[in-house]
């Protein structure tokens, strides 16, 4: 939890992916709340994991040779926290959505694709912020895990297509695919132009220059 003074009194606040940690599913049920009769399905819809989850703990427990293995109540016990275990895995992974999301989709050579790294931030923790080197800095806040993050992402996307995991093309083409559409996208809606695009493209937005004192009298009137 992190706690902060707003407006004179202290609050809590938590993480908020506690029954959302992969939102694709909500992000394709607001798309249909906005845009219902309009379009079937959005342009594109783009998934960035945090990361493949670790499936080896999977089940219930493992084998465990220790010296008191043997007796009842402590393998029952074993027994108990493997299962907690695996629910704090299912609970956190976002694997489940992906698929019913490719389900949905038919597929990631359309409208919707998933870009996740496929191995080592399996025992990553999401709040991870590890101080060292990064980018030839040393004790950089944060520095190891940005580092870890940039290394296992750039084997990701050099890495050759895996029948077992990709649904039809390696990492690398995904992106290249997903920032061509996005890119197009920007292009069809300067097309277009209109009010909503202005005001994206912050149009409408202006520079106040501090060395005009009718600037500052009109930005405070």
């Amino acid at each position: 939890m992190l706690e902060a003074e707003i407006d004179g009194q202290y609050k809590g606040y938590k993480d908020g992916g506690i029954r959302e940690n992969n939102p694709s599913g909500a992000a394709l049920s607001e798309f249909h709340s906005l845009y219902e009769g309009c379009s079937d399905y959005p342009a594109l819809l783009l998934s960035v994991g945090t990361g493949r989850p670790d499936h080896s703990q999977d089940g219930f427990a493992a084998t465990w040779s220790g010296p008191l293995s043997h007796v009842p109540f402590v393998r029952a016990a074993l027994e108990k926290r493997a299962v907690i275990q695996n629910l704090l895995i299912k609970y956190t992974e976002g694997e489940k959505q992906h698929a019913q999301m490719r389900e949905h989709a038919r597929g990631e050579h359309t409208w919707y694709k998933r870009l996740n790294v496929t191995d080592g931030l399996q025992n990553m923790a999401l709040d991870d912020w590890v101080k060292g080197e990064w980018q030839g800095k040393k004790d950089v806040p944060g520095g190891a895990s940005l580092t870890r993050m940039e290394t296992v992402t750039e084997a990701y996307l050099a890495r050759e297509f895996d029948a077992k995991i990709d649904s039809y093309a390696p990492p690398f083409t995904m992106l290249q695919q997903a920032a061509e559409k996005l890119v197009r996208q920007r292009r069809a809606r300067e097309y277009e132009g209109g009010e909503k695009w202005e005001t994206f493209v912050g149009k409408h937005l202006h520079r106040l220059d501090r060395s005009d004192s009718s600037t500052d009298k009109t930005a405070a009137s």
